[in-house]
């Protein structure tokens, strides 16, 4: 008589000679597993988890390469190489150094170095979009011409999502300023004379909201005191009119008119 063990191991040797004889050639899927796609993996390559791999030459939007994409995301300058004459390179404005901020050379054609940058900030300070249009008066078309005002973009420190800041350099943008309103005086001028149209346009709003106020006050009083009394005419002397055989009487309370017809 067969030990347990030994029926184990039986069923097991059964088992295993089951599943050679098994045909798999003719095990189909089921059908909602028929449409399928069979990958190969050797083939697949591996594009860094979604992120741009080192190797990748496709071209960006407006043409750009990977490279140029790259140096504009990180903002990197790159620096001309200097001549070997020092009569050909560019210079500062102010202490005749060479050492000149290039982003500054390239967005604003401004040759001012690091040091005269820092030391005069009433001249290469930058001002924001809105500065411009409230402090210079300058419009919105005349801020959007890069030829005409050129402007550096940041990105925008409030939100992420919103539109890149547009930076201005001071001295232009006074430049400009004084040029189109007549120098200092003229903007001083036209500054006070739109504070003064925006404060008589605030009078004249806060005095047509107050007669409305004092009217609808009036009329919610008088509502009131009919409510309250009733009111009986108290009529006048009738004036008559001429050629028409009628004559008109006044309430002397209420000012409410008739008229009547003269037999």
């Amino acid at each position: 008589m067969p030990t347990v063990q030994e029926e184990q191991l039986a069923r097991i040797q059964n088992v295993r000679d089951a599943s050679k004889k098994r045909p798999y050639d003719s095990i189909k899927p089921a059908k909602k597993f028929t449409n399928y796609i069979e990958y190969d993996f050797s083939k697949i390559k591996d594009s860094k988890g979604g992120f741009m791999p080192e190797d990748d030459t496709t071209q960006l939007p407006n043409g750009m390469t990977l490279e140029e994409w790259k140096q504009k995301q990180q903002r990197i300058v790159i620096e001309p190489q200097r001549a070997i004459n020092p009569d050909d390179n560019p210079k500062c404005f102010e202490c005749q150094s060479f050492d000149i901020d290039f982003e500054f050379f390239k967005v604003f054609r401004c040759t001012v170095c690091r040091a005269c940058k820092a030391k005069f900030p009433e001249k290469y300070s930058l001002l924001t979009k809105t500065e411009c249009r409230e402090d210079y008066l300058l419009t919105d078309p005349e801020l959007r011409d890069t030829e005409l005002m050129p402007h550096l973009e940041r990105p925008n420190p409030h939100k992420t999502t919103y539109n890149n800041m547009m930076l201005y350099l001071r001295y232009q943008v006074e430049e400009f300023a004084f040029k189109k309103w007549g120098g200092e005086e003229g903007l001083d001028k036209e500054f006070e004379r739109r504070v003064a149209m925006r404060k008589e346009k605030k009078d004249r709003k806060f005095a047509d909201k107050l007669k409305q106020m004092r009217k609808r006050t009036r009329t919610e009083t008088w509502n009131k005191r009919l409510d309250r009394v009733e009111h009986r005419h108290n009529w006048g002397p009738e004036t008559r009119l001429p050629n028409k055989g009628t004559a008109v009487r006044k309430c002397t309370e209420c000012a409410m008119e008739i008229e009547e017809i003269i037999f």
